[in-house]
């Protein structure tokens, strides 16, 4: 899950006016809540706050534009009302230790939020969800693969990458060199905008199979691509963990700039 939880402290605006400003930003980032993945969070005593400004409930009619009143009322009514104030960045991970935690508010600048935890409008929650969501991505290979186009946007897997990483741990050496492979070919797709497929530019020890081996593995190397149909795969990617060879095959399509991925896994799963 993901905790947000509304930061008092941070309605000490420089102005009414961004106060104003605030509370129209935080009711865009209330619409994009997603109930079973964000769980907005206040003070069970915010009414009752103090801000530079007045108290909090006198945004309700008074200070601000009145035309925000009703506005206001809504938008802090629908954070769920904790006994608890959560004041600082460490309590909160305490608290939910195993979620992603951020705050909710206005104006950070007078307070110790790290940055990357301050929700004050819908790209910074956006931004925030992603992180989580990367972050989230190495608990598990079902995780990872679950969150593969936000982890690589610029690669395809076919279907049967899913079964073939299954066997490794999301810890295990193996898998973090998978890891590193997919990335840099990620990185290296996002920039391919024009011409050809450059293998030579790609950063891994990579090359095309000769016509022999192909005709002689057909069946191993031919993988269905997803809106592309079957294809036969023959650039690849190879490394070592220790003794034992890895394969990635990779299919770079030039008609939307992806690069499709269709084998992870040691040599003898290819066909040689």
């Amino acid at each position: 899950m993901n905790n947000f939880f509304l930061f008092n402290e941070s309605l000490n605006t420089d102005s009414v006016v961004e106060l104003e400003n605030g509370i129209k930003d935080l009711t865009e980032v209330l619409v994009l809540k997603q109930p079973n993945r964000d769980i907005f969070m206040r003070d069970e005593h915010f009414w009752d706050y103090e801000t530079c400004h007045g108290f909090a409930y006198e945004f309700t009619y008074s200070i601000i534009d009145k035309e925000l009143y009703p506005l206001t009322i809504k938008l802090f009514d629908s954070y769920t009302k904790s006994p608890i104030y959560i004041s600082n960045e460490k309590d909160f991970d305490i608290l939910f230790d195993n979620d992603c935690n951020g705050f909710q508010g206005i104006n950070f600048s007078k307070t110790g939020i790290q940055q990357g935890r301050q929700i004050v409008d819908p790209t910074t929650f956006n931004q925030f969800v992603l992180n989580c969501k990367v972050k989230k991505a190495y608990d598990s290979v079902k995780d990872f693969w679950d969150t593969r186009e936000v982890l690589f946007p610029n690669l395809i897997f076919c279907n049967e990458v899913k079964e073939q990483i299954s066997s490794f741990s999301i810890t295990d050496d193996r898998f973090k060199l998978i890891d590193d492979k997919l990335k840099l070919l990620n990185n290296f797709t996002g920039k391919w905008t024009e011409g050809a497929f450059n293998l030579k530019n790609l950063g891994l020890d990579s090359s095309p199979d000769t016509p022999t081996r192909i005709n002689s593995t057909l069946k191993f190397r031919t993988f269905l691509c997803p809106g592309l149909g079957n294809r036969v795969f023959s650039y690849h990617s190879k490394w070592y963990v220790g003794n034992e060879p890895f394969r990635l095959y990779f299919f770079p399509e030039s008609s939307n700039r992806k690069v499709y991925v269709g084998y992870i896994g040691g040599k003898e799963g290819i066909g040689f």
